[in-house]
């Protein structure tokens, strides 16, 4: 858990050292705030949910995302490099938590189509992503963007308690490790400059 400090205490050193060098920079007419609503694979937002942008200067911005996920609520931080007055690519660096969810019932199905129900929690996680993305500026201030990268999970690695006294197969594991945040980031979404 000291990662997590460190990674807010560079990234709001960044931000800082780049604010006070943006006095020599050309006047940043872009919007103070961004709203985006975005969808994807361990995307800052979820499945679904809704994000900000706050522009510090021309070139880089505060992120923060909150939606719903495979794993419960997510709520992600971070900072993002990108032009946003022209098309172009961009990179992020973000800290993502989920809370988990308790007292879920989950049927497994195995190869030959029989079934069961176990009861479990899915505990707290969290991950750093890394992203790289592609702009697209239209209507000169909003942009719709298609993003990816990877998300390095953090934490524990037991991310599910099973309640009801009984043990996943190893392929029922493999699921909820797949289903866990982390991973491949896959994401597009449209952000309005407001």
């Amino acid at each position: 858990m000291k990662l997590i400090p460190l990674l807010l205490t560079a990234i709001l050193s960044i931000a800082l050292l780049d604010t006070a060098t943006a006095q020599y920079e050309e006047d940043y007419a872009s919007p103070d705030l961004y709203l985006d609503l975005s969808s994807g694979i361990d995307n800052h937002t979820g499945i679904l949910g809704i994000g900000a942008m706050f522009p510090f200067n021309k070139k880089m911005a505060l992120r923060a995302g909150a939606g719903i996920g495979a794993w419960g609520g997510k709520l992600s931080a971070g900072i993002k490099f990108e032009d946003r007055e022209t098309n172009g690519w961009g990179f992020g660096l973000s800290y993502s938590h989920c809370p988990g969810l308790e007292d879920m019932d989950i049927t497994f199905t195995d190869a030959s189509g029989g079934s069961r129900v176990v009861n479990l929690d899915l505990l707290q996680v969290g991950s750093i992503n890394f992203t790289i993305n592609r702009n697209w500026v239209f209507r000169n201030k909003n942009i719709f963007f298609l993003e990816t990268g990877y998300a390095a999970q953090t934490g524990r690695k037991d991310c599910y308690q099973v309640n009801d006294g009984s043990t996943l197969t190893p392929e029922e594991d493999l699921l909820m490790q797949i289903l866990r945040p982390g991973g491949l980031i896959l994401a597009l979404g449209i952000r309005i400059g407001l």
